[in-house]
């Protein structure tokens, strides 16, 4: 099983649901993870002490342990993460003795609709997984309103991908 977390709606739930189809015609089962919809609330330690860890995030880490792969889809913020990634991100990370275990060697292929060119999100995302012990594809799938998405080139990332995930 594949998750695919979509950090925005609109576009990139679009190109979630594209790759999603695409990574069907490869013979793989995936589950879209809408972290919007997840409507954590914002980290903070006092939170955290005071009202404990969202049960959604203990059932979004069982999720996680037990796929064999993740594709990040978000949106480019400021040249940077959306908050809602960042966010779940931080909640992940309080639970348990090593929150990297959900991200240690885990292939990551990497994927955007933005409105600006999508590198900077990209590059953010790489360093944030790639630092928390994931392998993460060395190409990414980006589209803008100016450029819609290639699905030749997306299912020859798609295919090297689950070709590295096994």
């Amino acid at each position: 099983m594949y998750l695919i977390f979509v950090a925005s709606l609109n576009e990139n739930m679009k190109l979630a649901n594209t790759l999603q189809g695409q990574l069907k015609e490869l013979g793989k089962e995936s589950q879209i993870i809408n972290l919007v919809d997840l409507d954590l609330p914002m980290y903070d330690s006092f939170k955290e002490e005071h009202d404990g860890i969202p049960k959604k995030i203990g059932t979004l880490i069982e999720d996680m342990k037990n796929a064999s792969a993740y594709v990040f889809v978000s949106p480019e913020y400021n040249f940077s993460l959306p908050p809602v990634l960042v966010n779940t991100v931080a909640w992940i990370s309080r639970v348990g003795d090593d929150f990297r275990e959900v991200f240690t060697l885990k292939t990551i292929q990497l994927a955007t609709h933005s409105g600006g060119g999508g590198s900077d999100v990209s590059n953010a995302m790489r360093s944030q997984f790639s630092k928390l012990g994931s392998l993460v594809m060395p190409r990414e799938i980006i589209t803008t309103y100016q450029t819609p998405l290639r699905e030749d080139s997306s299912k020859r990332i798609l295919e090297q991908f689950v070709q590295v995930a096994k």
